[in-house]
């Protein structure tokens, strides 16, 4: 007799996911089974409804990443190349948590919405990477809310340009990136002469 096999809540979320992101709204728990690799009835044992699976798989937020190594950057390396690191992460977050939101948005609310990933600390971790590179004198000094919201901004809204699309025919992200920061980089660089005149 064959072993059933066991399979985590994570591993059939992760699945869900994955089918609903690709087929949408439409797909079913027979799509997800066979992709988690066991029976639809598995998934309605832990799981009522196509809706709950739905909700549950969408509800699991990735956690932000561009500030995981921001504290251990401070006063080493190449602050533009850090900057183009966090842009790229910045991206790479959105662009799997926007067509997740879009998804849940287009469905009936039956229930309570998946709440999107509150960023606020990480916001306030590059608000302090940025004052502190500043005041060692590795970035030209200012209000460091300022770049931050001019950096998350910027990926955020680079990311939604495509619609959940990949960047591919439309853009080259890392050439987009790589030129954004170039460009970003500019308003940082301790070694330029502030345009700013006294008065």
């Amino acid at each position: 007799m064959a072993r059933t096999t066991t399979i985590t809540n994570e591993q059939i979320l992760t699945a869900a996911r994955e089918v609903f992101l690709e087929q949408g709204v439409g797909a079913t728990a027979m799509d997800v089974a066979s992709r988690a690799g066991i029976s639809s009835g598995s998934i309605f044992k832990r799981y009522p409804t196509k809706e709950a699976l739905f909700f549950a798989a969408m509800s699991e937020s990735p956690k932000p990443i561009w500030n995981a190594e921001l504290e251990a950057a401070i006063g080493h390396g190449d602050p533009r190349a850090d900057l183009l690191l966090i842009a790229q992460r910045i991206v790479a977050f959105t662009g799997e948590v926007l067509p997740r939101l879009v998804l849940v948005l287009s469905m009936k609310q039956t229930q309570e919405l998946p709440i999107p990933p509150r960023i606020e600390n990480d916001f306030l971790a590059l608000v302090a990477y940025l004052g502190r590179e500043m005041a060692l004198g590795r970035m030209a000094r200012g209000d460091p809310t300022i770049p931050a919201f001019t950096l998350l901004h910027t990926c955020t809204g680079f990311t939604m340009s495509l619609g959940g699309k990949s960047p591919t025919g439309l853009f080259n992200a890392n050439t987009f990136l790589e030129d954004f920061i170039a460009v970003f980089w500019r308003g940082l660089d301790p070694r330029t002469k502030s345009t700013k005149t006294e008065v």
